[in-house]
């Protein structure tokens, strides 16, 4: 690692505060707040400068690093023409070296002489940006670092904002090998890999080297366009495109590159020439604008407006016969049961964000907790929405849970239902918040050729069962446990339910479970409880919220 890395990692660690402090001409200010973008807003069409740049001083200081220190002449610019868009909080960036000599100076500082402080307008947790680049991170894809910034104006405390690395030469050595030589190009709403958007010079080039002719994109969107799939992998970096595809896919990055065509870069990552052939093309995507993953209400969608996205769908319907599904499925498998598993849940992202939360409420951000829980009990859904997309069933043991009160089911050996006793039950199976206990965890089996599954204690190997005469103390049928097996009161229908969007390649995580004995539906109840006053899981004839679950 370089000492401009070390730096970078110092001034962007997720436990460091830091405080940019602007000073500028009040007629400055005002007209960078209130400047509405050129060609207008969310107007995708338009290319040039949307916004001019002013000159402020600026002091930059960390809670940990750096010790404050000041530049004068610094070029800070206001940034976002759509959804971030604002004129009393605006989102700008800084560029220390744009008017003055200050680059050397901030660079031996904090490794980089640009800054950008977004406005967490559309996330008001404020932490799905640094979340999702560390999830990117632990991806193995590219990703900013990240933490967050009070930022004061002309002594204005503005609030806080979240400081991410921009995509810039310090980023491509980080993620790239050292590479810092290759084309950038920066895709928008609506810019894609189609030689129509390319030739017409709507995607803009955003650096690194001194071949601007975007020669390498337009034979990239060549190949795509000419000759599909087996195009893109002569010019794409395929396993890198797969890694993206399934981390869009898992976060409901609806913003980004295969659902919507937008937030993210393309790297030429080998050393560019000035008639390229494919030998000379390997690009790979870099994600960006994640400030709206992981939303409550939205769907896991497998995106195809792209022109990639939409090559692996068609690929997709080939079957059993489509090797490219074979391969994302690979991804998604690997990430499903390692990033979004439960022990990184509960090891490294749970404290991860609980640390986020308490640097933004000592940075005087109130009222976050409601929306970091939305924020982590999507984080819980992530694995069921990709078994779900899988039509598999989860290997190991998982927790059952609900989707409204996050109760798992949890099997007892003690308690009986009227009528058992030892040693064949039947026991109670009650809901309860999750923990280790292993009474908690079922190992979740293939019961017939008839699309059934059952359900078997991981700590005591009883089955979960329906039957048509075992009722609870408030008399409705029971949901219990048991010891024998075969047995078809152990066999339950899984369907998958709850999507926003009935459209194809939408997935909501959810399922339902129906008893194949009595048709009904395994259900959580609030008041109907067990003798020792837990509450019951039964059947219910009809699905409400509390008969719907997913896999933890």
């Amino acid at each position: 690692m370089t000492d401009k890395q070390a730096l970078c990692d110092k001034f962007y660690d997720i436990d460091n505060l830091i405080t940019i402090a602007v000073s500028m001409t009040t007629m400055d200010w005002q007209a960078l707040k209130d400047a509405q973008p050129r060609g207008g807003r969310c107007n995708t069409d338009f290319t040039g400068d949307r916004y001019d740049w002013f000159k402020a001083n600026i002091t930059v200081s960390g809670s940990k690093y750096p010790k404050s220190t000041s530049f004068p002449g610094v070029g800070i610019i206001k940034k976002s023409y759509c959804g971030s868009f604002s004129t009393s909080k605006p989102a700008f960036r800084l560029d220390f070296g744009k008017f003055t000599d200050n680059g050397d100076a901030i660079v031996g500082l904090i490794g980089t002489k640009n800054v950008t402080l977004n406005n967490s307008i559309q996330d008001s947790s404020y932490v799905r940006q640094p979340l999702g680049y560390e999830l990117f991170r632990q991806a193995g894809l590219p990703y900013c670092r990240c933490n967050f910034a009070k930022v004061v104006v002309n002594g204005t405390n503005m609030g806080v904002y979240v400081n991410v690395e921009p995509i810039k030469k310090r980023l491509l050595q980080h993620c790239f090998a050292g590479n810092d030589e290759g084309n950038a190009y920066e895709i928008e709403i609506g810019e894609d890999l189609d030689p129509t958007v390319v030739n017409a010079g709507r995607i803009s080039f955003e650096g690194f080297s001194d071949h601007k002719n975007l020669a390498d994109l337009k034979l990239a969107a060549s190949k795509v366009a000419s000759e599909g799939l087996s195009g893109a992998k002569q010019v794409i970096d395929w396993d890198q495109f797969l890694k993206l595809y399934a981390m869009e896919f898992l976060l409901k990055h609806w913003d980004g590159y295969t659902t919507n065509k937008n937030n993210t870069y393309l790297y030429n990552d080998t050393k560019p020439v000035e008639n390229p052939t494919t030998s000379n093309v390997k690009f790979k995507f870099i994600p960006s604008g994640i400030d709206q993953i992981l939303q409550e209400d939205r769907d896991f969608v497998l995106g195809g407006s792209s022109i990639l996205g939409l090559l692996m769908r068609t690929d997709f319907q080939k079957g059993s016969n489509s090797t490219e599904k074979m391969k994302f499925y690979g991804v998604m498998r690997n990430y499903a049961t390692t990033i979004f598993d439960r022990d990184n849940y509960e090891k490294v992202l749970t404290p991860l964000i609980d640390r986020m939360e308490t640097r933004l409420t000592g940075a005087g951000v109130t009222g976050i907790s409601d929306k970091i829980s939305i924020v982590k009990k999507q984080l819980k859904l992530v694995k069921s929405g990709a078994i779900c997309m899988m039509a598999e069933l989860p290997t190991g043991s998982v927790h059952v849970l609900n989707r409204t009160t996050l109760d798992c089911m949890h099997a007892s050996n003690t308690e009986f239902v009227a009528g058992g006793s030892v040693p064949n039950g039947p026991f109670e199976v009650y809901h309860t918040q999750p923990s280790d206990a292993l009474a908690d965890r079922w190992y979740v089996q293939s019961a017939d050729n008839k699309f059934h599954v059952k359900f078997k204690n991981r700590q005591y190997g009883t089955w979960l069962r329906c039957d048509k005469s075992v009722k609870t103390p408030g008399d409705a049928l029971n949901v219990y446990a048991a010891h024998d097996d075969p047995n078809d009161g152990n066999n339950f229908a899984m369907r998958f339910t709850g999507n926003k969007d009935d459209s194809a390649w939408h997935y909501s995580g959810f399922f339902v479970l129906q008893s194949a004995v009595t048709n009904n539906y395994v259900g959580f109840s609030d008041s109907d409880l067990t003798s020792k006053g837990r509450k019951e899981v039964l059947q219910s004839s009809s699905i409400t919220d509390l008969a719907k679950f997913f896999w933890f």
